[in-house]
């Protein structure tokens, strides 16, 4: 029996669960306006620069980033430590007057410090519009007639395998830490490190940015386009917070390992990124070349850490409550129950209470 036809359940109880269980806050809309509206407003800026002024991408690398920043400000100002923020400007204005720290480190830095809180709220905002919408796409994936273009998005995306019973969707729905999650925070730094540096050396040593190959102060402005890279890693970071899986038989198929080898397979075509790297030793030199990737590397990590630990200490808490909230919505009871599953609820017997033989329930044949 098909279970979908032609967009409409045939099923005896159709589904008439929402399909669109929306946990986004006024606040978080407005942060994704704000962002929206900042990274249109800077893109068109820096055409404009780059056509009809003399400036070149080193130049409006951190206009490119500002959208960034401006959501961090924002974060800040709606916290309780807003008083970071001075603290963070104070220190600034003492390195540069002080201790003649240069002007291109500073703005690295001081972008960095503020930006970082917006990366992360950023990646709250998203895991929040579509978690739901993932789940709800995953749980009648592998019985659906025809797969929507959505569906299609999804299960490449995450991996997941086309003979696979998707029905069997769960999440760990009462999960409480007792500690800081630095496992997950090392994950999530591996993850950055592999897929934020491969791309960073495809733009880099791409031949149409090469200029930015060469170490000098305002070379060091195109690292601020390092603080968009925790943005493509980290919004799946939830499905393994929450261990959102697909519970079989044999074995169960975590939403997260799916999406984790996609953007393994995605992020390392590594020819492509040695041909590059060649390309610009050939021109710039190989200690020009060598100093400017460790110092992404470092760069790199430097985000990915500091956007990890504000993220896992200040927004990963609220975003599963406001997940698990809306579970029992979602999925009042499991679609899928076994006769031998040991979580479900025919457990609870009385003592004394006879058992009957799995075989007087009978086997299921097919006709040639």
């Amino acid at each position: 029996m098909k279970v979908f036809k032609g967009g409409r359940t045939t099923d005896p109880v159709p589904d008439i669960r929402p399909r669109n269980l929306d946990i986004m806050s006024g606040y978080d809309t407005f942060l994704m306006i704000v962002f929206v509206l900042s990274v249109i407003g800077c893109i068109v800026l820096s055409i404009l620069f780059l056509n009809f002024w003399d400036m070149g991408f080193i130049d409006v690398a951190p206009l490119i980033s500002a959208p960034l920043l401006v959501v961090g400000l924002l974060v800040y100002l709606n916290s309780k430590e807003r008083y970071l923020l001075i603290v963070i400007l104070a220190a600034l204005a003492l390195l540069y007057f002080f201790f003649d720290v240069g002007f291109a480190i500073l703005l690295i830095i001081g972008f960095v410090l503020v930006g970082s809180p917006g990366v992360a709220a950023i990646v709250s905002v998203l895991q929040k519009k579509m978690f739901y919408s993932v789940i709800t796409s995953v749980e009648y994936m592998n019985v659906k007639e025809k797969l929507t273009f959505k569906d299609r998005m999804v299960a490449f995306m995450f991996n997941i395998p086309h003979d696979m019973d998707s029905r069997g969707l769960t999440m760990d729905y009462n999960m409480k830490r007792a500690s800081f999650p630095w496992n997950e925070v090392m994950e999530t730094i591996y993850m950055g490190l592999m897929v934020g540096t491969f791309l960073w050396i495809y733009m880099s040593m791409n031949p149409s940015f090469r200029t930015a190959a060469g170490i000098s102060a305002e070379s060091l402005y195109t690292f601020l386009l390092l603080l968009y890279m925790p943005i493509g890693v980290m919004p799946w970071s939830i499905f393994r917070s929450l261990k959102v899986r697909i519970e079989t038989r044999y074995r169960d198929f975590m939403l997260y390992d799916g999406v984790k080898e996609t953007l393994k397979r995605m992020a390392v075509p590594i020819l492509a990124a040695v041909a590059f790297i060649a390309l610009a030793v050939s021109t710039t030199g190989i200690n020009s070349v060598l100093m400017f990737i460790v110092l992404s590397i470092v760069v790199n990590v430097f985000i990915i850490v500091l956007t990890s630990v504000v993220y896992y200490r200040f927004f990963e808490s609220r975003i599963v409550d406001d997940i698990v909230s809306k579970w029992k919505v979602f999925r009042p009871v499991s679609l899928l129950v076994r006769i031998d599953d040991e979580s479900s609820g025919t457990k609870q017997e009385l003592p004394g209470t006879p058992k009957r033989d799995k075989k007087d329930y009978g086997e299921l044949e097919f006709a040639d």
